[in-house]
């Protein structure tokens, strides 16, 4: 009887930490929404056709349009295919 009633304490105790734990540490994935955002977008290269992050591209206004490289290099590139 003894054991018994040590093992309900024992349980409720654990209960009453690990809900302690989730609603003050905030563990990640304990029904809590996540405000996540898009940091940037990943895009094209139009030259060598690789994919990078749009803030790190090197931008050209060319004929009216944007072009966004990931390099100079790709940038000088094009220039001159265009020539």
């Amino acid at each position: 009887m003894k054991l018994l009633l040590l093992i309900i304490v024992v349980y409720i105790v654990y209960r009453t930490v690990k809900s302690w734990l989730i609603r003050n540490l905030q563990v990640p994935g304990h029904g809590q929404s996540q405000n996540l955002s898009i940091d940037d977008v990943m895009i094209k290269d139009p030259v060598c056709g690789i994919y990078f992050p749009r803030r790190e591209g090197v931008e050209l206004q060319h004929g009216g349009k944007t072009y966004v490289f990931c390099s100079s290099t790709c940038r000088d590139r094009f220039l001159e295919e265009r020539e």
